[in-house]
């Protein structure tokens, strides 16, 4: 690893106004517009409300509009297949094209790399960029395109830098970082380095996973950068941490696998995708005790809920049953239930059985 090449992308922090702005934007956006009444909190101030905010995701399922501002045409065409990589795991889009009220806009004027953390994005004027690459051209390698965009498009999904994860424990020399970042072609201050590297989100603020080495949103870290036998490479690609954290952080919705047909044959299905939960149905004719279970070799969770709501919990169930299976038994009205089932673990997947006995 050459330290000269080490091209870092700059964290983009919003001030407190453009935040609240940002926050009552993405409530607007996802909820509908919040009722305005006299005497109510402005953007000058926060307001309780924007407390509730789930952080700065982006709501499942939508489509996210891209718009450059400028740049060279073949530099814009090159970067737009890196970003629909974090697509093909996450329940979120991106379309590119000339919608002057895109949420995601990008330049390639200013010096360095960065983005704006997820919907932090909806607090800029829709003049300005949210995204910036400062040293991609048209002849730039193929793994330069893919380890930098891949990165941003990160950030906009509101990923943190992986060496900013609670649980990372890099064990930096600080001041051989200091010495490096801030000459070219960084140029950080000391305070530059200090956040946006060796400070940590808390863990009450940040949904992580344990720390990825091989994570796209880690920077290199060559061994000069540690104390010890500590270094990490040049991430290019998303690691399968990367895939398993962003589906479930922007999953699918449950998928429809049909109805159990109670004291039936067992249904046999699979959980193809990281974090899937699937959806069944099942109709009580008449109330009574009813057992509710998967067979087979996966470990399960369960749910069910009803009758004819799909709010109301029946109950939830991990290993009652035969093995790792879950297995309810429970008194229930007639009515339509819903059934939900995913894997204990967010990374696996597998085939299984489920079906809905009488208990006699």
């Amino acid at each position: 690893m050459y330290l000269k090449d080490i091209q870092a992308c700059i964290d983009r922090e919003l001030d407190i106004n453009r935040y609240v702005r940002a926050q009552k934007r993405a409530a607007d956006l996802f909820y509908g517009p919040f009722p305005t009444q006299k005497g109510s909190a402005t953007p000058d101030a926060p307001v309780g409300a924007m407390a509730l905010l789930p952080g700065k995701l982006w709501k499942p399922g939508m489509t996210l509009r891209v718009r450059f501002l400028d740049g060279d045409p073949t530099v814009q065409q090159r970067l737009q297949p890196y970003a629909h990589e974090w697509s093909k795991y996450a329940n979120i889009k991106f379309e590119f094209g000339n919608d002057p009220n895109a949420e995601i806009r990008i330049s390639f004027k200013q010096r360095g790399s960065w983005s704006y953390l997820g919907t932090d994005a909806l607090g800029i004027a829709r003049n300005q960029a949210t995204m910036n690459y400062g040293w991609l051209t048209p002849t730039t390698a193929d793994d330069e395109y893919s380890r930098v965009v891949v990165h941003e498009f990160g950030h906009a999904l509101a990923c943190i830098h992986e060496h900013q994860n609670p649980a990372a424990e890099i064990p930096w020399d600080k001041p051989a970082v200091y010495r490096y970042y801030g000459g070219p072609p960084n140029n950080w201050t000391k305070a530059q380095v200090d956040t946006n590297l060796f400070q940590t989100y808390a863990k009450e603020t940040t949904n992580f996973s344990a720390f990825d080495p091989k994570s796209i949103m880690l920077y290199p870290v060559p061994n000069e950068f540690t104390i010890g036998d500590f270094e990490v490479g040049w991430n290019r690609v998303l690691s399968e941490t990367d895939k398993q954290f962003i589906a479930t952080n922007y999953p699918y919705p449950p998928k429809p696998r049909g109805e159990i047909t109670i004291d039936g044959d067992p249904l046999t299905e699979s959980i193809g995708q990281p974090a899937e939960v699937d959806k069944f149905t099942f109709t009580v004719a008449k109330a009574g005790r009813y057992r509710m279970e998967t067979l087979g070799k996966q470990d399960l969770i369960m749910e069910v809920y009803g009758p004819n709501d799909e709010k109301k919990k029946v109950g939830t169930d991990d290993d009652s049953g035969a093995g790792l299976n879950p297995r309810l038994i429970r008194s229930l009205k007639a009515g339509v239930y819903t059934m939900l089932v995913r894997h204990f673990s967010e990374k696996k997947t597998g085939d299984y059985q489920v079906q809905v006995k009488t208990e006699r």
